[in-house]
């Protein structure tokens, strides 16, 4: 079998397709203010472009253009904070 070429779309493609399987534990809430696929895919933009502050820029850059890369390439709803993605990840199972 030939390797398949790997292309981003093809990484988002196979990544929102796991993201879909995974259950949220959390109990809906008024606190629950991020969707669990924008989390996960919040903490792997910041992987991927290998910028801690990444996410920050992000929300700056919606708030002065109305949109922003997070958007664009990884398909977030809401940009999480730092503090949200460590919350969702370290929650309670």
């Amino acid at each position: 079998m030939d390797p398949m070429p790997l292309s981003f779309e093809t990484l988002m493609a196979y990544l929102n397709r796991a993201i879909g399987q995974i259950k949220d534990p959390r109990q809906p809430s008024n606190a629950t203010q991020y969707r669990l696929s924008d989390v996960i895919l919040g903490a792997f933009s910041v992987f991927f472009m290998q910028c801690e502050s990444f996410l920050e820029h992000q929300r700056q850059m919606s708030s002065r253009c109305g949109r922003d890369n997070a958007q664009t390439l990884f398909g977030l709803i809401r940009v999480p904070t730092d503090a949200q993605i460590r919350n969702v990840i370290d929650y309670p199972c």
